[in-house]
C-alpha cells in the first residue's frame, strides 16, 4: 500500500509553472508595471489587485495565456535582486553611467580598467 504521507516523489518533480523569463517578456512586464503606476494602481509600494489582474492580461495578450500572478510576482522579486546586487556594485562608483538606450552600465575603458583591478 503506497505511502500517502511520503511527498518526496513530488517535490523532486519539476514543477509545471516554473516559467523561463526572456528580455523581451521582461520588458513587457515593467511596460505593464509602468502603465500600472501611471494609472495609480500602486499604493504604499504595493500593486492593487486590480493592477495585477491588467498586467496578467497584459502579458497573457504578448506572451501567451499560461502567464499568472504568481509568475509576475516571482519575477518581480527576482528582479528586485538583480538591481538590488547592480546598485550594490556600482553605486559608489564614479565614471559609471546607465545608458537608456542600450539599457548597461557604461563607462570610459580606464574606469572598467580600475575597477577590474580593484575587483
Amino acid at each position: 500500500m503506497p505511502n500517502k504521507g511520503n511527498k518526496t516523489a513530488e517535490a523532486n518533480q519539476p514543477s509545471k509553472d516554473n516559467l523561463r523569463w526572456s528580455d523581451d517578456m521582461d520588458e513587457v512586464l515593467l511596460n505593464a508595471l509602468a502603465e500600472e503606476a501611471s494609472k495609480g494602481n500602486r499604493h504604499d509600494g504595493s500593486w492593487t489587485t486590480e493592477a495585477y489582474a491588467n498586467v496578467v492580461k497584459t502579458l497573457s495578450i504578448a506572451i501567451g495565456p499560461h502567464i499568472t500572478k504568481n509568475h509576475i510576482k516571482n519575477r518581480m522579486k527576482t528582479l528586485k535582486d538583480h538591481f538590488a546586487e547592480a546598485y550594490d556594485l556600482f553605486h559608489h562608483l564614479s565614471g559609471f553611467a546607465w545608458n537608456l538606450v542600450t539599457k548597461k552600465f557604461e563607462a570610459e575603458e580606464e574606469v572598467w580598467q580600475d575597477f577590474i583591478k580593484v575587483s
